[in-house]
């Protein structure tokens, strides 16, 4: 072993110098990302390539998971000290894996854990390096110290917990999604309640955090504690400055913090961010170990494990293997919630600066024992690495195939070839219903129904979520198709009662189209009931109960009143508007009013060069004039 440089020795105060470790280490390159977006705003965001942030998560996040596996699993040694959590809390998190991707509510359970432990991770690690560099430069951490400077740290993610499980006033119910979809799963901290502890918690935060720099000073010169203070304000920049601002719905006027800009958008950086951090400690770490063969060696094998355990499961558990969930169903979000699980318990149990051991390298700058040498390898190692190798190789085949490839066919015009790319991911667990629907709708665009419906079936198959029933019913009741069209909306509406005005619309048009009177009638009710103002709702409700043959639920005055009512909010008469108005006309036996409300639907339908409306409105016209009303097929009798 050689000899410890002294602590608080210029050559000991860094890791690999002032540059790098402030940059990396201590987060000033997330600052300067922060006031680069605080300057371009949102418009930086609308610019980056979509391809970009998978790319930078594949870069330098990915990686950052395979130094944990390295330090853990690389060495024999190693593997036999961690028994418990390399053996068999890996065993634990790969059997709730399992059953997550078949469970909604177990992967719910997942997400929730993962998202709530993932900022205490993140604060952990900018607390320990915090310490780290105050032992470091010479700075003489007592336990005061250490008490406010953990306070403030710790105060910083309580401000992140209440945030995130206050409240939503949604429940979850895992049968409403049949398990196709994974949510988060808040606590339910009252809004009352968060309104008095966001207070009390931010201010116990601020007087520890104060509390923490003068007892730092106190200790050390400014140079000194630079480091710590520099991790502080990344903790900050990290969680207690936006959830703050995204709690009070203020206005900053820097998009990073301003509750506008979407958090994915903003916690992106934060993750590279945390990444490249993690990166930077475990390199030093690995560097000073007996087996370290230079940095481009080790970063490989960070990728190489780092990526292949996310890439790896859909290749073995994706929707036409041994699973069920599509990437964007949820198999994503359960993998996330696996992986990072199982990083936060082998990051909790081996970086700890109170083992001498971590102690020795981070604080001390001293070389492991040789003990921990590894000895000559065996034919797993290298089919360990040639799996590695395949995860990797899935992993950018994955990025560039649907973040490049796919982008391009599709704006492009060139869906064939869009059809081609989702074909190619299918093979390795990547479809994706949203990609699916994409497809359907461009082929439904140009007019190719029978394909356009088969891409919507895929895409409900792959993610049954209400937009890809939505889809599939339109292009279904366009095809004729009507009871599956029926059946489409009713599973959409099951689904996702988010849009209920919009699906309860669908409805009721394709029950009318069946000839279904009183399910038209009652599902356009419902309809205009939760979008009152909407005058396409009232024209399409006021059509029915003129037209229906079901005398119990005709309503001519009704019809006639919420036509008119429709067409006082237009500045310019609609056509079809004064067809309706005509039709409740002529079911009122008022037929001098529908010839002449007729008559004039037909000139503006006319002057609009829309000769199928003007032609649909002919006909009725035509049957005023003849004393007739005008009808829809009895009920029961599907419209011809």
């Amino acid at each position: 072993m050689t000899a410890a440089t002294p602590v608080g020795s210029s050559s000991n105060r860094w890791l690999f110098g002032p540059f790098p470790d402030l940059m990396l280490g201590c987060g000033l390159l997330y600052g300067v990302v922060f006031a680069t977006l605080a300057v371009g705003g949102p418009e930086l965001i609308k610019m980056m390539p979509s391809s970009v942030p998978a790319l930078l998560i594949m870069v330098f996040v990915m990686p950052h998971y395979g130094g944990t596996l390295l330090r853990v699993y690389e060495q024999r040694a190693d593997r036999r000290a961690y028994t418990i959590f390399s053996v068999w809390a890996t065993l634990a998190v790969f059997a709730l894996f399992v059953v997550g991707i078949h469970s909604a509510y177990v992967g719910a359970i997942m997400v929730t854990v993962y998202l709530t432990w993932s900022p205490w991770h993140y604060t952990g690690q900018n607390y320990g390096l915090a310490v780290m560099f105050l032992r470091r430069r010479g700075v003489s951490v007592e336990p005061a110290v250490k008490r406010w400077l953990y306070a403030s740290f710790i105060l910083s993610y309580v401000l992140t917990f209440v945030a995130m499980h206050i409240s939503s006033g949604a429940g979850y119910d895992a049968l409403a999604y049949e398990g196709s979809e994974i949510l988060f799963l808040p606590l339910g901290i009252p809004r009352t309640a968060a309104v008095y502890l966001m207070p009390v918690v931010g201010t116990a935060y601020l007087i520890a955090t104060g509390g923490a720099v003068i007892q730092m000073l106190r200790r050390g010169s400014l140079r000194d504690v630079a480091p710590t203070l520099a991790l502080m304000v990344t903790q900050t920049l990290w969680f207690s400055a936006p959830i703050t601002v995204r709690f009070y719905e203020w206005t900053t006027g820097l998009a990073p913090l301003d509750a506008q800009m979407q958090i994915r958008d903003y916690a992106l950086f934060v993750f590279v961010g945390h990444g490249i951090q993690y990166l930077w400690v475990t390199t030093y770490y690995a560097r000073n170990s007996q087996s370290w063969t230079g940095y481009g060696r080790y970063l490989l094998k960070a990728a190489l494990t780092g990526i292949s355990i996310w890439t790896l499961p859909f290749m073995v558990f994706g929707p036409d293997a041994l699973g069920k969930l599509s990437f964007d169903a949820g198999m994503a979000l359960v993998v996330a919630s696996a992986v990072n699980i199982h990083h936060f318990i082998l990051d909790g149990a081996i970086w700890k600066l109170r083992s001498s051991r971590v102690a020795s390298v981070l604080i001390r700058s001293e070389k492991e024992s040789a003990a921990s040498a590894e000895p000559r390898p065996t034919w797993r190692r290298p089919a360990l690495w040639a799996l590695c190798s395949l995860g990797l190789a899935v992993g950018v085949f994955e990025w560039y195939e649907a973040r490049v490839d796919f982008q391009r066919a599709y704006r492009a015009g060139d869906v064939d070839r869009a059809e081609r790319v989702l074909d190619r991911l299918a093979w390795i667990g990547y479809d994706r219903g949203s990609r699916r629907r994409q497809l359907g709708q461009a082929y439904a665009k140009q007019g190719e129904l029978d394909i356009a419906e088969d891409q919507f079936a895929r895409s409900v198959k792959l993610r049954p979520d209400a937009a890809g029933f939505i889809e599939l019913g339109k292009v279904q009741q366009r095809r004729g198709e009507l009871e599956d069209a029926a059946r489409s909306y009713a599973a959409a509406l099951a689904r996702d009662p988010s849009r209920p005005d919009q699906i309860h619309a669908l409805l009721g048009g394709v029950n009318r189209e069946l000839g279904r009177s009183e399910a038209a009638v009652a599902h356009l009710r419902d309809a205009l009931q939760l979008n009152p103002r909407s005058g396409r709702l009232a024209n399409d409700l006021a059509w029915v109960l003129a037209t229906t043959p079901n005398l119990s639920l005709r309503s001519p005055e009704e019809a006639i009143r919420l036509s008119e009512a429709v067409l006082r909010t237009m500045d310019r008469p609609d056509p079809n508007a004064l067809d309706t108005l005509a039709a409740g006309y002529a079911a009122a036996g008022r037929f001098d009013d529908a010839v002449r409300t007729a008559s004039r639907a037909v000139a503006l339908a006319n002057a609009s060069g829309n000769d199928s409306l003007s032609n649909k409105i002919r006909r009725n016209l035509a049957q005023y004039r003849e004393g007739r009303a005008v009808l829809d097929p009895p009920d029961g009798a599907q419209a011809q």
